[in-house]
């Protein structure tokens, strides 16, 4: 029997353009670390990689549409070689072992592989690859990718309940947690120019990629007596998890899950309407009041105040990134600088983040928690 052809992999390279020295440009380096090293571990998994190197971004940039252009043209270089082509976006799959890569490149005909259903940040598609490209061509973002597969006809495995696959690296925040994992038993050794970035790193201010009121928070998860409350996009894998994995009782509010790759719907959330109704400080008393510790994921309420689940409509990446580090001074936005105001100042520790935090990073913390790190 002939060997199946290696499956085409287009691997995004992350950002191009950054301010020296800001939260982006600590975003974009290790971002782009970690999708070279990503390349490397596809290449030995015996699959074929192209660099995806970035779109000019504007108002009216289509992911789709951009991908699909570019996937078609490599494919025709390939001469019909290829019976499966993927796509990894820069930061995708940063905790996924080997076999977790092995399972996302084994599509078989008719079959979509993701790391998330809901939110897609990488997967492979075997069979029709025409059909299948025709399909992306209407995801506005690569987070749809999976659900249009699967509408246009392809059977979807998610890969997103084990191996910690939905972790994404998207912001400072997010490599934070990643470096907190190279402290804990069984995590994937990464390559040492990516470990040694996150050793290294300085965000603004000088400070390093340490999370807010970690040891708080362990504290909290360690005490059956108290009771952790958890805001946004919170997977029900992980709530699961949550409830076994951790001493303390756990209060959880989830709204917005796939807000990214819902199309024309507008964000909504009641803790978002709270915050209008009285103001981010209260939303923080009134969080505070419910937990001993708060794990809020704030780009729900971001994408509520702008009725849009558009990074572009919500406050600048640098004030996103630096509110998530507690640093209020950096935030210019009234009413995210109030909100990371109260949350650096409330007795309870808040966790401010993104999908990142509260998906596998939660595992994380609670791994974290138990071993006092």
């Amino acid at each position: 029997m002939p060997e199946r052809p290696a499956p085409l992999i287009l691997v995004a390279t992350g950002e191009a353009e950054t301010t020296f020295g800001s939260y982006a440009a600590v975003a974009a380096t290790g971002r782009q670390l970690l999708a070279t090293e990503l390349s490397r571990r596809l290449g030995r998994q015996g699959a074929a990689v192209v660099p995806l190197h970035p779109a000019r971004q504007s108002s009216d940039f289509h992911w789709g549409r951009w991908f699909s252009g570019i996937a078609r043209g490599v494919l025709a270089g390939a001469d019909g070689r290829v019976d499966a082509i993927g796509y990894a976006g820069a930061g995708a799959l940063a905790l996924v072992d080997d076999n977790g890569l092995d399972a996302l490149l084994s599509p078989i005909a008719g079959e979509a592989v993701a790391n998330n259903r809901f939110s897609a940040d990488a997967f492979v598609v075997a069979g029709d690859l025409e059909r299948a490209l025709t399909a992306l061509e209407e995801c506005p973002t690569d987070n749809a990718a999976a659900r249009r597969l699967e509408a246009s006809g392809f059977s979807l495995r998610d890969l997103g309940n084990a191996g910690l696959a939905r972790f994404d690296v998207d912001t400072p925040l997010d490599l934070a947690l990643l470096r907190l994992a190279t402290r804990l038993p069984g995590t994937r050794p990464l390559d040492r120019s990516v470990a040694s970035f996150l050793e290294m790193a300085v965000l603004p201010g000088g400070a390093l990629l340490t999370l807010p009121r970690l040891e708080q928070i362990g504290e909290v998860m360690r005490d059956r007596r108290a009771e952790l409350m958890v805001c946004g996009r919170l997977p029900s894998s992980v709530w699961s998890y949550l409830e076994k994995a951790t001493a303390c009782r756990v209060r959880a509010f989830v709204e917005e899950r796939g807000m990214r790759s819902a199309g024309e719907h507008r964000p909504r959330s009641l803790l978002g309407a709270l915050l209008r109704r009285s103001s981010p400080a209260e939303l923080v008393a009134e969080l505070a009041r419910l937990g001993d510790a708060v794990i809020l994921d704030s780009r729900v309420l971001m994408a509520d105040v702008a009725g849009s689940a558009e990074k572009a409509d919500w406050p600048p990446a640098e004030e996103r990134f630096a509110s998530d580090f507690g640093h209020a001074a950096r935030v210019a936005t009234p009413w995210l600088r109030e909100l990371t105001e109260a949350t650096s100042a409330s007795e309870t520790p808040f966790l401010l983040g993104g999908h990142a935090l509260v998906s596998d990073g939660l595992r994380l913390l609670v791994e974290a928690a138990w071993l006092g790190r």
